[in-house]
């Protein structure tokens, strides 16, 4: 069984983030920590689907990413960023 804990964690750590940005919405926010997140583990779960020559959807699916990984770059994102 997965800690319970990790949620309040996780929850703090978002918190901290969105109040330095508090102009962005919600999901921005999801889709900023995910693309980053991504960027930094070498495109993981990068989905990119091509629209025509000039224009690209671009997604992230990190439905299998535990957790504590997440976890782990929230933290480092609140020490050396916020």
């Amino acid at each position: 069984m997965r800690d319970p804990a990790r949620i309040d964690e996780i929850l703090i750590l978002i918190n901290r983030i969105w109040t330095e940005e508090p102009d962005i919405r919600f999901m921005q926010l999801i889709y900023n920590l995910q693309r980053e997140f991504s960027s930094l583990n070498n495109g993981l779960g990068k989905v990119e689907e091509k629209v025509d020559d000039s224009y690209s959807i671009v997604g992230f699916d990190l439905f299998n990413l535990e957790d504590d990984k997440f976890l782990e770059f929230l933290e480092n994102k609140v020490k050396y960023e916020v």
